[in-house]
């Protein structure tokens, strides 16, 4: 038996040394290779291989560290004391970037450009913060998700989303923002959740979310929102959850709501609704439309105070007119009837009551007389409109025709009524109805006696 053994040791030497060879290079490769980027990790952090993140968090650090392996795939930076962040400052290439509760108070336009494969950035709780430059997210073709919530910021440059196709996530929650410019975010095609509650916005303009056809959340609650343009909400077709509660609004325009008819969740509480006849295009929204959604409690007019806007009765809305379906958002001027407008004509407001014309959404019109017709109302009537004469049908036809003596019809208040509405026509409209209206025998006897008189002198 040892005779065959040392026989077949002899005969495959040099398969005992290959297996021998091949065993010590897979130590020496596990040492140098694998535990080389842990070697070369900055000082201060702590390095993982798989995948790998580099993670230098809560170091009081000021600057970014030097020495970040360039194939790190997150760099974690947070609660340290940064302040700046430079071109040149990031050295390295990284898919996932936090940046969050340091002391960052500058952003160079262009900083984080060499990042070309960034797919998240994290800056929140910087509350120094404050400005951002235009450029500052320059080259992030690829960001998905970017946080910016409360940093204090004030203002944000008009440019500070171009060309960031990919974000899906937008963080701006907790700020101080006070208005947000029109096409700020327009190259955000592929955005789906937009966070901007706990700011001071008071406003959403016409062309404020343009661009936005993909997003599905926007949180808008613990603003002071007062106006929602009707055509706020053209682009958010596919929008699903919409939180407007804990704003300053009194009504919202029909058009608005029937732009997000794929809306599911609503939530539009803590706001002072007014429930006169502006109300009627929200509570048809909730009539036509199953939607989740809060209470909305009216605080205007009196008798309706406390009442949910969603349970008001048909019955409720029968001294309101319909929407004109020839107006844009079925809501833009007002017009009224011919017997209020010859009492105007005759008993002008005093300049106090510009107040009663001016509405916030729906057309208001008026009719003149009692008897089961519609009056003028924003729902509570001022001292002008109380002072509306409720005559009889035949004093109202006997006038018919002579409405246009004086002023024919009322200004529109309207933000945005187009600027050739409030025109009026000539002077001369006014004498010409005052003397097509008296009576045509005294003018035919004095020319009558003109004319015999000129006969006799001149023969």
């Amino acid at each position: 038996m040892e005779v065959a053994a040392m026989s077949r040791s002899r005969r495959f030497p040099s398969a005992h040394n290959f297996s021998y060879g091949l065993s010590l290079w897979l130590v020496v490769w596990l040492v140098l290779v694998k535990a080389g980027p842990v070697q070369g990790c900055p000082k201060l952090c702590v390095c993982y291989p798989s995948p790998m993140t580099i993670s230098c968090q809560a170091q009081n650090l000021t600057t970014v560290p030097t020495g970040v392996p360039y194939e790190s795939q997150r760099v974690f930076l947070q609660n340290n004391r940064i302040t700046e962040l430079r071109v040149g400052t990031f050295g390295f290439g990284t898919q996932v970037l936090w940046l969050f509760s340091n002391n960052i108070t500058w952003i160079e336009a262009g900083a984080f450009s060499e990042l070309r494969d960034l797919e998240e950035l994290d800056l929140g709780d910087n509350p120094h913060l404050r400005r951002l430059e235009g450029g500052a997210f320059r080259g992030l073709e690829k960001l998905q998700s970017l946080h910016m919530h409360r940093c204090r910021l004030a203002a944000l440059p008009h440019d500070i989303f171009h060309k960031l196709y990919s974000l899906q996530f937008l963080y701006l929650q907790e700020n101080q923002l006070h208005f947000l410019q029109d096409d700020l975010f327009s190259d955000l095609i592929n955005l789906s959740q937009l966070f901007l509650h706990g700011n001071r916005i008071r406003t959403l303009s016409e062309n404020v979310f343009r661009g936005l056809v993909n997003l599905d959340r926007l949180l808008l609650h613990d603003n002071r929102v007062r106006q929602v343009n009707r055509r706020a909400f053209r682009d958010l077709g596919r929008l699903t959850m919409l939180f407007l509660f804990n704003n300053s609004l009194a009504e919202l325009p029909g058009q608005a709501m029937r732009d997000v008819g794929s809306i599911q969740f609503l939530r539009l509480n803590g706001n002072p609704w007014s429930c006169g006849c502006e109300a009627r295009p929200l509570w048809e929204f909730f009539r036509n439309n199953r939607v989740s959604s809060s209470e909305l409690v009216c605080a205007s007019p009196s008798p309706r105070r406390g009442t949910d806007l969603r349970f008001l009765r048909e019955m409720d809305f029968a001294p309101c007119p319909l929407p004109d379906p020839g107006s844009l958002a079925g809501s833009t001027t007002t017009t009224f009837s011919t017997k209020t407008r010859w009492w105007f004509s005759k008993h002008k407001p005093v300049s106090s009551s510009k107040g009663v014309f001016e509405k916030t959404s729906e057309t208001i019109k008026s009719f003149p007389f009692g008897g089961g017709k519609t009056t003028s109302t924003k729902y509570e009537l001022s001292e002008d409109e109380a002072l509306l004469p409720k005559l009889d049908p035949e004093e109202y036809w006997a006038n018919y025709g002579n409405e246009d003596a004086g002023a024919t019809s009322v200004r529109c208040f309207e933000l945005e009524c187009p600027s050739e509405f409030d025109i009026l026509p000539p002077s001369s409209s006014a004498s010409f109805s005052s003397l097509s209206s008296s009576s045509p025998l005294p003018f035919m006897l004095s020319l009558s006696a003109l004319t015999v008189s000129f006969h006799l002198l001149f023969g």
